[in-house]
């Protein structure tokens, strides 16, 4: 009965590490949707991998090649 239990709280654990690591990751990806207007907007906010440049594309600052 011990080990049932124990198990019990060990899936139970991980089943909360899932839900707060899920979190983390949802508040931490929204940094990434720099808000812009024009391609010279997302020059200093997004650093792109060259040969890629940061543009301007729907209001969401992205790279592109």
């Amino acid at each position: 009965m011990q080990k049932l239990e124990n198990m019990a709280k060990f899936v139970n654990f991980v089943f909360v590490m899932n839900i707060l690591l899920s979190l983390f990751l949802v508040a931490t990806s929204s940094r990434w949707n720099v808000q812009c207007v024009y391609d010279g907007d997302c020059i200093k906010e997004v650093n792109c991998e060259f040969p890629a440049q940061p543009r301007c594309r729907k209001s969401v600052c992205v790279c592109r090649y």
